[in-house]
């Protein structure tokens, strides 16, 4: 069995017309236009690396936001493959039964959308794990997603590749991973950590194009989750922010169970904002999670609005002087 440490980049849509749907109807969020990968033995040492670009097929504008965070061309992505034969050489790296690695929960959902809307099959997806909810349970038992940049401070690590590329990513990443316990991390996955909710969505959709977020609330298409398993439109509880462009609510569908979604909100352009909601799988954990966050944000609003009644009466008083 061999560890894959991977990284990718991806391109955004651009216009009002997209997302794109690929052939199974998938619209997808971001079109992948490289991959970076670390192979690991099994005493976490490593004995291999991948990295090639993704000819763009569907998104064929290079986002200039991608564009400046990445530092990758038009010309460099004209000369690659497209999807399929760079996966096909990925998978082919990976070998028999992978366990993929990841820096936090958006690689896998997106592989996964692009293998459908390729026509590919998504096996490979299934055995991945998120080193966030592994390193916050072997560290300091936090519950928040720490950055790559965290982890490697935390181990006296100094980044010697620039971020941003899919290899340099995953190379660092690698180097996180050589301090942890990936087979005990692995078979206590899950144990109380956040992140873990965050894995292997039952239902993945893009929704384009909102001014502002409050335009984006107002859609009843994107705030209604539906069932994954029979599409039926649940009541939904409210959408509280975990901080950052992250929303989560609850459903519960009568026939298949609770369910949690999880909404990301991009900037497609300075006015325009896109987001990809996912739908998990709901847990007892989840619903603590929910409460939690939900109270937070009730907490931070009660104190906007003290602090906002002490400017007033500041002002006031002011005026009286």
């Amino acid at each position: 069995m061999a560890y894959i440490v991977f990284d990718m980049e991806w391109n955004q849509p651009m216009c009002a017309a997209q997302p794109l749907k690929g052939k199974n109807g998938v619209k997808l969020s971001g079109e992948i236009m490289q991959i970076g990968a670390i192979k690991l033995d099994d005493g976490g040492e490593i004995v291999g690396d991948f990295s090639l670009c993704v000819k763009p097929h569907f998104y064929k504008r290079l986002n200039k936001r991608v564009r400046e965070l990445t530092g990758i061309t038009k010309e460099e992505l004209a000369e690659a493959d497209i999807f399929p034969a760079v996966f096909a050489q990925f998978d082919a790296f990976c070998g028999d039964a992978p366990t993929l690695l990841t820096w936090g929960f958006d690689d896998v959902p997106i592989l996964r959308q692009n293998l459908i809307a390729w026509g590919l099959g998504t096996e490979i997806c299934e055995n991945s794990y998120n080193l966030q909810t592994i390193f916050n349970t072997q560290t300091d038992g936090g519950k928040s997603q720490r950055s790559l940049a965290y982890a490697l401070e935390y181990y006296g690590i100094v980044p010697k590749l620039e971020a941003h590329d899919a290899l340099h990513d995953a190379y660092h990443t690698a180097l996180v991973a050589k301090h942890l316990d990936l087979a005990g991390g692995i078979a206590a996955y899950g144990g109380g950590s956040s992140g873990a909710l965050w894995e292997h969505p039952l239902l993945t959709d893009s929704f384009y194009p909102y001014p502002h977020k409050r335009a984006a609330f107002a859609d009843k298409a994107l705030v209604e989750i539906p069932c994954p398993t029979c599409g039926a439109k649940l009541s939904t509880s409210k959408w509280v922010t975990k901080g950052g462009n992250f929303y989560i609510a609850l459903a519960e569908c009568p026939e298949h169970g609770e369910l949690i979604g999880r909404i990301k909100f991009s900037h497609v352009s300075d006015t325009t904002l896109s987001c990809v909601r996912n739908v998990f799988k709901g847990s007892k954990f989840a619903k603590e999670h929910y409460d939690e966050v939900f109270a937070k944000s009730e907490n931070r609003k009660e104190r906007f609005k003290a602090r906002m009644k002490e400017q007033r009466r500041a002002k006031k008083e002011k005026k009286e002087v």
